[in-house]
């Protein structure tokens, strides 16, 4: 456990550094990313920065609908403090957790009696959200095949979604089967992902009788991703009096396909994967110059990251219920030990 600790945020770190060598080393490129930004309308970035805080609304609004399913009840501005505040920790930590980590910790500390109910929300919450960003993918490479199936490229990025949305249905499937059929005796430590398949079985059993629960959280991550496209979108406007700028059909059919791979924790906070993948879509579909495709990339980003920063700033004056200065790895060594226990007790129940 300790070596994978390690090992992850060395892998993250070093994918991203290669992959910012590979989009940055150009000169001439670069060049022509500072042009773009100095011929940018700044003024499309404040809607872009509403719509941002607006993602971040929605996502509050889904987990406290998924907190309230377990009886917790903490008041949306406390709900949005401890959103901001795993927004903020996202972005900063190394690892494939990020925020959630903290996240978890801070909510536990405040119904200490509901831990479990507390991690849970927060499984179910994340696969809410993949799972909505995937059907809007997947609906999406539907209704604009003949743009996306016209090129190798496109046709491999459209494969490598099909991939990670065939991944997940399976880890989905076999939790769920799995827990019916109580087999996790049976199932193997080993096996990569083992304690994911037990959070996902434990999550989803949880909520099962509250469907109307899951259908509105899957209705705020539809209405959450409208705001993140747009966030996207604005930030392409601010470039759209320079030549090759790409159309917004053509930021729709490429912002999903980016966002779905990218959440693979491949890099650190999906950055290089994401410019990379801008640059190749907005490219091959449009013919957007890719210096343009990328300072569209990194001006969405940049978006994302002032309310990471607005989030540390809430951390900063955030006041837990149970006043405890706990350092990051003592805070994960918590989270850790609540998911070995309900893994634990999974196990036993089978």
């Amino acid at each position: 456990m300790k070596l994978k600790k390690i090992l992850m945020p060395l892998v993250q770190t070093t994918v991203t550094l290669l992959l910012l060598w590979w989009i940055f080393h150009d000169s001439a490129k670069r060049q022509q990313m500072a042009l773009a930004l100095q011929n940018a309308n700044a003024w499309w970035l404040i809607p872009g920065f509403i719509s941002f805080g607006l993602v971040l609304v929605t996502t509050t609004w889904r987990w406290s609908l998924l907190l309230a399913v377990q009886g917790i009840h903490l008041g949306w501005k406390r709900t949005w403090q401890l959103v901001m505040i795993g927004m903020f920790f996202n972005l900063f930590l190394l690892g494939s957790t990020g925020g959630d980590v903290v996240k978890i910790f801070y909510t536990m500390r405040e119904v200490p009696q509901k831990k479990t109910a507390v991690f849970l929300s927060i499984v179910v919450d994340r696969l809410v959200g993949m799972f909505a960003i995937m059907m809007i993918t997947l609906t999406i490479a539907i209704c604009f095949f003949s743009d996306l199936g016209r090129t190798m490229v496109t046709r491999s990025l459209l494969t490598t979604v099909g991939a990670v949305f065939g991944g997940f249905l399976v880890f989905l499937i076999v939790s769920l089967v799995a827990d019916h059929f109580h087999l996790w005796k049976k199932i193997p430590h080993w096996l990569p992902g083992h304690r994911f398949l037990i959070d996902i079985a434990t999550a989803f059993s949880s909520y099962a009788r509250n469907r109307g629960a899951l259908v509105g959280a899957l209705c705020y991550s539809f209405l959450q991703n409208i705001f993140l496209f747009a966030t996207t979108i604005f930030a392409a406007c601010a470039f759209a009096s320079i030549p090759g700028a790409p159309r917004i059909v053509t930021l729709i059919e490429a912002i999903p396909i980016v966002n779905t791979i990218s959440a693979i924790p491949v890099s650190l906070s999906g950055i290089g994967v994401r410019e990379g993948l801008f640059e190749t879509l907005l490219n091959t579909i449009d013919g957007t110059p890719k210096s343009l495709a990328v300072i569209i990339s990194l001006t969405a980003f940049f978006l994302t990251v002032l309310w990471s920063l607005l989030g540390g700033l809430v951390y900063l004056f955030y006041r837990p219920s149970t006043p405890e200065h706990l350092s990051i790895s003592e805070m994960t060594h918590e989270v850790d030990v609540m998911e070995h226990l309900i893994e634990e007790e999974v196990e036993r129940a089978s």
